[in-house]
């Protein structure tokens, strides 16, 4: 097991990393507890899982459109200056959603709570940035990318049990409740670590990206639509479907299961150094995607489930490592957070359509319905990787081919292109 855990161990050696990686894990609780917790709440104080999927997609739909205004808040502020606001915005609106669902208050109210909790910034993009500011190798960059996907599936492994437990058994609210205190706790931790923060960009550091948006990012942010609309339809059906078996207080374990899988996908893929070339892992990935959650959405109980589960989750942290590396490869340092915000408006637009269309399936036909949504969501992200193949290898091509290796990003002037990890020179 040592040689998978020795890359991890070299990047968490350098100065500052292991404090703003943590602090950074307990800031991003929201991203594996909010949604879930909110479909939980909604669904049991109104017995209806068609509005628990509405509100949850509003929720995720306002999300996405914020990334990237966000994004460049917060790379030309400072973390620190964009992250202290949007933190007090997301706490608010959380209090918001809380008190109108526990006094059935309308459902446009429960919308405008779930958007303004929604404004929380880039929280997936922030440490990604400091691994990007702090490290000079392409191949720790990738093992750093592993590390930061594999983080967020201990999340989605907790947060999510966490949250079902909390919900079903103890309070509905409960949930958002310690999902915004774990956010404001992680996010003061991460904020006062001002070592490795990346600098501010100024105006006369180089301009946004704007819509100049690299053709290989669409072409990956199309495919995180794939991959959102497969998590969206995946979440309510989850709830649902443990319903109907008797034991929703089981739905959160259930997640937990896929994201042990993805757990354990994340950590093997991370610790190598991948000679295929980029797109064809990111065919190899999606196509397992739609493997797994097609065998998957067939399970007629819950222990079938859980074991296609964990199968079915191996792909999802590698996939998103991949999409993560695309961005990181094509564009400038100095616009890194911005270009992982298009990501997040992709899978947040997945989401949202996911969530809202299982929502109603579910309510008229029943819980497989929802799990079959998720199936056919895992089979058009594979399609999408095949449009899209073409675009991501011409887009990850290293300029200069003739050495595997090259400068890291911290190694360059924020106008030289951001490459990881390495390829062989015939990508």
């Amino acid at each position: 097991m040592d040689p998978v855990l020795s890359p991890y161990r070299t990047v968490l050696s350098h100065p500052g990393a292991p404090a703003f990686a943590l602090a950074g894990l307990l800031s991003r609780l929201p991203i594996s507890m909010f949604n879930i917790s909110v479909i939980l709440m909604v669904q049991i104080q109104y017995d209806s899982y068609s509005m628990a999927g509405r509100v949850a997609a509003i929720g995720v739909l306002v999300w996405s459109l914020q990334t990237v205004p966000t994004a460049r808040l917060t790379d030309r502020l400072g973390q620190r200056a964009a992250m202290i606001p949007l933190t007090l915005l997301f706490v608010l609106g959380s209090a918001l959603t809380v008190a109108t669902a526990m006094s059935h208050g309308p459902e446009w109210l429960l919308w405008i709570g779930v958007a303004l909790g929604s404004m929380s910034g880039p929280l997936g993009s922030l440490t990604r940035a400091r691994w990007s500011h702090l490290l000079e190798r392409d191949e720790d960059i990738h093992t750093a990318f592993a590390l930061e996907s594999t983080l967020d599936e201990l999340l989605f492994i907790s947060g999510p049990a966490l949250a079902t437990i909390l919900a079903t058994a103890v309070w509905p609210p409960l949930g958002i409740i310690v999902c915004a205190v774990g956010m404001v706790i992680g996010m003061t931790l991460l904020l006062a670590q001002r070592s490795t923060e990346p600098p501010p960009r100024t105006d006369g550091d180089g301009a946004s990206l704007g819509w100049r948006i690299p053709p290989a990012v669409l072409g990956v942010s199309v495919i995180s639509a794939g991959i959102g609309l497969l998590f969206g339809a995946f979440d309510i059906s989850v709830v649902a479907f443990a319903e109907e078996q008797g034991h929703k207080q089981l739905s959160g374990v259930l997640i937990a299961i896929l994201s042990a899988g993805s757990l354990l996908g994340g950590l093997i893929y991370g610790s190598r150094h991948w000679r295929a070339p980029l797109w064809q892992r990111t065919l190899a990935t999606t196509g397992a995607l739609a493997l797994g959650f097609g065998a998957l959405s067939l399970s007629g109980n819950l222990l079938v489930f859980a074991v296609l589960g964990f199968v079915a989750g191996i792909a999802i942290a590698p996939t998103i490592t991949n999409a993560d590396t695309v961005v990181q490869r094509v564009v400038r340092r100095d616009q890194i957070t911005e270009g992982m915000a298009w990501l997040r408006i992709g899978l947040g637009i997945g989401v949202s359509a996911g969530a809202w269309g299982a929502g109603h399936l579910i309510e008229t036909s029943g819980a497989q319905t929802g799990l079959h949504l998720a199936a056919g969501a895992g089979l058009l992200t594979f399609v999408i990787a095949l449009a899209m193949v073409g675009t991501i290898r011409r887009g990850t091509r290293r300029p200069g081919a003739e050495s595997i290796e090259a400068h890291g990003p911290a190694a360059r002037e924020a106008d030289d292109f951001v490459e990881q990890p390495p390829t062989p020179p015939n990508v």
